[in-house]
């Protein structure tokens, strides 16, 4: 009898002391953390690309942009950054045409050519990418 107590109570507290290391070590994925960067910083950029003067949205659309292309750039990264990257590419060329900047041209042809990159893209065009940007700004309003 005493035997068996002795081994219930060691395997009770191996149990416990397991228990509370796994509680402890919260697993945290990589992609994640930068998911929940990345809508941190989408949502910011997106107020100022809506309410912010010119120079002040463009900064914050072409920080966006650095950030997701550094969140992408690794092979087994998720397309959705490459993808939030093509449409901050609309979105600054959307910018540089109401604002008369001379930059238009070049966002909008790197924004066909990011649709272009993805496996299965769809029209990659300059409306096509215009009338989907508009789309997607209509669902934050």
């Amino acid at each position: 009898m005493n035997r068996g107590l002795r081994t219930c109570g060691v395997l009770f507290l191996f149990m416990s002391v397991l228990s509370c290391a796994c509680k402890e070590q919260r697993a945290t994925n990589q992609w994640l953390e930068l998911e929940k960067e990345s809508v941190r910083r989408s949502h910011e950029a997106q107020l100022k690309y809506k309410n912010a003067d010119y120079q002040t949205a463009k900064s914050a659309l072409v920080d966006l942009l650095q950030f997701l292309d550094k969140a992408g750039y690794p092979p087994n990264a998720p397309n959705e950054f490459r993808e939030d990257a093509m449409m901050t590419c609309v979105r600054l060329a959307k910018l540089e045409e109401k604002n008369h900047g001379s930059e238009q041209a070049a966002y909008m042809k790197q924004a066909v050519t990011r649709c272009q990159s993805f496996p299965l893209h769809g029209k990659c065009d300059e409306d096509s990418l215009r009338n989907l940007c508009d789309r997607l700004d209509a669902l934050t309003k």
